[in-house]
């Protein structure tokens, strides 16, 4: 039988795998991307790692979007670029007296659950410029009122002021306390109700940095 017979089967085969390999594709471009598979997953450096969007929160608003570089006052809270390993990589946060919060979230969430598995670590740089007055909690999210807090006014009182540190929080510390790392979608959050003013950057998870002789086992 000559070829030509063939050739409609082989064009709706053809076809039928088009339709079928289409989804896929279309799924993997439209999905939030997951951190990759490396020894570090940097969340902030002076950019906010997509995709998330970096915010400050007070009873009026809880969600007042901070673009990178840009500064903001909202009252109890304010936030401005600043340096603490390289030009412009760090925010400085400063807490007037009342509520606020400073976090990066999306509006999807993320499994992160392979992080939690090998012993990581939320990690930082800081320099305290003035001690916390009150409880300072610190929080990943899994879409609130999903949440794991560890609270870290110790922690940054133990810092000497105006000195350059790095702190270790064990994801499995906000594990404990309820966070599910299967669906994140606030990787960090800062949250006080009173005076106290520090930078950060370089904000990472780390692979088995839990295990680190330093890490401060903030739920121990």
């Amino acid at each position: 039988m000559h070829i030509s017979t063939y050739r409609p089967l082989f064009l709706q085969l053809l076809c039928s795998s088009m339709l079928l390999a289409t989804p896929v594709a279309a799924l993997a471009a439209d999905a939030a991307p997951n951190p990759a598979q490396t020894q570090e997953w940097v969340v902030f450096n002076g950019k906010t790692a997509s995709p998330y969007t970096m915010f400050l929160g007070s009873p009026t608003n809880w969600a007042y979007p901070l673009p990178d570089g840009e500064s903001l006052n909202i009252g109890s809270i304010k936030a401005e670029s600043t340096q603490i390993n390289a030009p412009g990589d760090g925010r400085k946060v400063s807490w007037n007296g009342g509520i606020g919060q400073l976090y990066v979230q999306a509006k999807s969430t993320q499994d992160l659950a392979d992080w939690l598995d090998e012993d990581s670590a939320l990690v930082f740089d800081t320099v305290v410029h003035s001690a916390p007055q009150d409880s300072v909690t610190i929080r990943v999210d899994c879409r609130y009122p999903c949440l794991g807090v560890i609270e870290a006014q110790e922690i940054f009182k133990a810092l000497p002021l105006n000195q350059k540190a790095t702190v270790k929080i064990p994801l499995s510390c906000f594990a404990k306390s309820g966070a599910k790392f299967t669906s994140v979608n606030t990787p960090f959050l800062f949250y006080t109700t009173a005076k106290f003013s520090m930078s950060f950057a370089n904000v990472r998870y780390v692979r088995g940095a839990a295990k680190d002789a330093d890490a401060r086992k903030a739920c121990a």
